[in-house]
């Protein structure tokens, strides 16, 4: 029986390319987006891929797209959480409703999309649910302190999810992108005035950048596909070298962090 992914985000970049990945694939896609008339009319094409409006932010829509995925394709096999944006700003130039924000979309939309597709997935004790984090999800990064958390909350989302789910024969994937060349960088949220104080951090951030190294979008989600669905896939999936050296970086640190505070640590026993 073909299988079914439902795919937030499809209007450009990563959640675009999904949709032609699992299509390729001879997936049934529930291609979903806040504004449907924004979709890639090329999708109309594609046999087996279903547009439907959904916003993270609106839990009636959300129930609303899996309902009409699950009717028209008979059940939801897989969903890729993949709608977001990042605000940019640091933490004291970004208004707590602008926080707020960021965390709706990014945390509380993944949460809303998983709880809409857990109980048919309950019920076959089968599924995949894949969460796109980012490398910024293991290591924040300056003038980006809402989104890298955001990524953060994501990551413990995830780990504590698979946990849950695993005796339930269901799957869990935390997708970390080291980041693409997609609209996403034209997308980010602008903070208020900004403050000079912080114009080293800002100067850090850009230095941060002309060293990354980014991967490959259309091979990068040609892997994402690959791994939906099979027997035991991994609870990471990092895309780009340049991430696994950021994390390692990060796990170094980690390590000699605790090291150096250990007798103190071991000393409130």
């Amino acid at each position: 029986m073909t299988k079914t992914v439902l795919i937030t985000g499809t209007s450009t970049g990563m959640g675009h390319e999904l949709v032609l990945q699992f299509a390729r694939r001879g997936w049934n896609v529930a291609a979903t987006l806040r504004d449907p008339a924004k979709a890639d009319p090329s999708f109309a094409e594609l046999p087996g891929v279903l547009v439907l409006p959904l916003d993270v932010t609106n839990p009636e829509t959300i129930r609303a797209a899996v309902s009409e995925a699950t009717e028209r394709f008979g059940q939801i096999d897989a969903v890729v959480n993949n709608a977001g944006y990042a605000q940019l700003g640091t933490l004291e130039e970004v208004s707590l409703d602008q926080w707020r924000d960021q965390y709706e979309t990014n945390v509380f939309g993944v949460v809303a999309v998983i709880q809409a597709v857990l109980p048919q997935m309950r019920q076959r004790r089968a599924g995949h649910i894949l969460i796109t984090s980012s490398m910024g999800g293991q290591v924040s990064l300056p003038t980006m302190s809402s989104y890298t958390s955001s990524k953060f909350a994501v990551e413990g989302i995830g780990e504590g999810l698979a946990k849950e789910v695993a005796p339930l024969g269901i799957d869990v994937t935390i997708v970390e992108p080291a980041g693409f060349t997609t609209p996403f960088f034209q997308n980010l949220r602008q903070a208020g005035t900004p403050l000079n104080d912080y114009d080293p951090a800002r100067d850090a951030m850009a230095a941060f950048g002309k060293t990354s190294v980014r991967a490959d979008l259309e091979k990068s989600m040609s892997a994402i596909a690959d791994i939906t669905g099979i027997e035991n896939p991994p609870l990471r999936l990092a895309l780009g070298s340049f991430g696994l050296t950021m994390v390692r970086g990060k796990l170094a640190e980690l390590a000699e962090n605790y090291a150096a505070y250990e007798e103190i640590t071991r000393a409130v026993d």
